[in-house]
């Protein structure tokens, strides 16, 4: 009997992990996807070369994973999209987001990439 329930907590523990981790690859995708996304777009709309896609694509990926491991994660990206107010530890991954963002692009493409988050904010 002790064997039968041994079995049985056995292929329940490992079921259960293969659906955490199932969960983790999804979310990988989604911010990888998301990712090259944001810097195709901002390529077509700024004519970049591939390493500054490359550059682009790396600090997306970076700001997110930064973010996604705080506990207050969902509320931040609800903020972000709204332009409203982020927890502290998201506001400094965004702020060194946007210095990244600005060391890559020139001022004029920056200037544009900034008026162009406003406008999305207000929205």
């Amino acid at each position: 009997m002790k064997k039968i329930i041994a079995v049985i907590a056995f292929f329940a523990i490992t079921l259960l992990g293969t659906d955490a981790t199932f969960a983790q690859e999804t979310n990988k995708h989604n911010l990888s996807a998301n990712a090259k996304t944001f810097a195709n777009e901002l390529s077509k709309t700024y004519n970049l070369d591939g390493t500054n896609q490359r550059a682009i694509y790396n600090a997306h990926m970076l700001r997110n994973r930064k973010i996604n491991a705080l506990r207050t994660a969902a509320a931040d990206y609800i903020a972000m999209e709204k332009g409203g107010k982020t927890s502290p530890k998201a506001a400094e991954y965004i702020a060194d987001f946007n210095a990244k963002m600005q060391s890559i692009l020139s001022e004029k493409q920056f200037a544009k990439y900034q008026k162009i988050n406003l406008k999305k904010k207000l929205n």
